[in-house]
């Protein structure tokens, strides 16, 4: 369902987009969360001062950037000059949505492949094990060169 939005609402946000000569404080847009992006000049001049009106709190002061997007971020910090449209916001949240899957799917075969592994492990010191039970140990050197294999040898007790 589609929410309808007031006439009251709908004045309320033009004028808060307007820049007008008398308003000190621009409304730029808002985020996915509803989060509120404002801008305003700075009264010394140069460039002009952005922060964000956080929809949970009503304190300016309070401020989590982990819970804002990246290119609000940016525009933030003046890294970027133009505000991110509501489509752009849209497409990086369907992005992120998409590495997440394709990360659980490469965790789940890496789960997979290690138990493999640990199995093939397993498997293989069971196979040499029972190859060195089943080989009798030789007293006399055996082979040359790479091959060679000294023979066993135990020592005496010689007393004299």
């Amino acid at each position: 369902m589609s929410k309808q939005v007031g006439l009251v609402q709908r004045l309320s946000l033009a004028y808060k987009n307007a820049k007008l000569p008398w308003k000190k404080n621009v409304l730029v847009g808002t985020d996915l969360d509803g989060n509120e992006y404002w801008e305003m000049p700075s009264p010394l001049g140069g460039r002009y001062k952005r922060w964000v009106q956080m929809k949970e709190h009503d304190d300016y002061a309070v401020f989590n950037q982990n819970q804002l997007p990246v290119q609000w971020q940016a525009w933030l910090r003046h890294t970027r000059f133009e505000a991110p449209s509501i489509p752009e916001l849209i497409q990086e949240q369907r992005r992120r949505l998409i590495i997440q899957e394709r990360a659980k799917k490469v965790d789940q075969e890496w789960a997979q492949r290690k138990l493999q592994l640990q199995e093939e492990q397993r498997e293989a010191a069971r196979l040499e094990e029972s190859r060195h039970k089943q080989e009798p140990k030789a007293s006399e050197p055996t082979g040359q060169g790479d091959t060679f294999v000294p023979g066993e040898w135990t020592p005496t007790n010689a007393r004299r």
